[in-house]
């Protein structure tokens, strides 16, 4: 892709080459009264200098901005796409920093918290919805995730209705490679527990 330190460079040289062309073509022409030069300076300098611009500037210009936007679009279908799953999966998916605070909740998660809206549980901490020994597991946890950087998966009880969860706690990584989220999947296994 063109900088657009170097567009300018090539629009200044293709002004000054061009300009310099036509007023040594010009100069050789006997007899040009100053308005029919200007007016020939200027038709010829339209005739190179925009299908030179176009081509050395304006065309790749255009093909990276056509570039980005079908970059953007597959993007937003991948988004959509992610978020449709995510919000329509029969696990409880949610995410939480470091202080165990809330971050998002998907659609099974907000039910089970009877949350309707984000605007109820972003930044509320997990413990406010949970039993001192619950939050306490679970701390521990989310501070090992953040500590070792990798995923951790065990089973869970619900002192809320008793349900078997098998949760797993994965990293989310930022640019530098340092946690900066917990992504949390929670998979309801009571009829695996009383089958076995």
């Amino acid at each position: 892709m063109i900088r657009p330190i170097e567009l300018l460079l090539i629009i200044a040289a293709s002004i000054f080459g061009s300009a310099a062309l036509v007023d040594l073509l010009l100069s050789n022409l006997p007899f040009l009264s100053i308005q029919t030069f200007a007016l020939l300076d200027a038709a010829l300098l339209t005739l190179i200098l925009f299908p030179l611009i176009y081509y050395l500037a304006f065309a790749p210009l255009k093909s990276y901005i056509e570039e980005l936007t079908r970059s953007e679009e597959a993007l937003q279908a991948s988004e959509a796409k992610y978020c449709s799953l995510v919000e329509t999966t029969d696990d409880s998916i949610y995410l939480v920093n470091g202080n165990c605070e809330y971050l998002f909740m998907n659609a099974k998660h907000r039910a089970r918290l009877v949350f309707l809206f984000d605007t109820e549980y972003v930044g509320r901490a997990y413990g406010e919805f949970h039993s001192p020994e619950e939050t306490a597991v679970f701390n521990e946890q989310v501070t090992k995730v953040f500590a070792t950087k990798k995923a951790l998966q065990h089973e869970h009880r619900s002192q809320r209705d008793g349900h078997y969860f098998l949760r797993t706690l994965s990293p989310v990584k930022g640019p530098d490679g340092d946690v900066v989220a917990v992504s949390v999947v929670s998979k309801d296994i009571t009829n695996l527990k009383k089958d076995s």
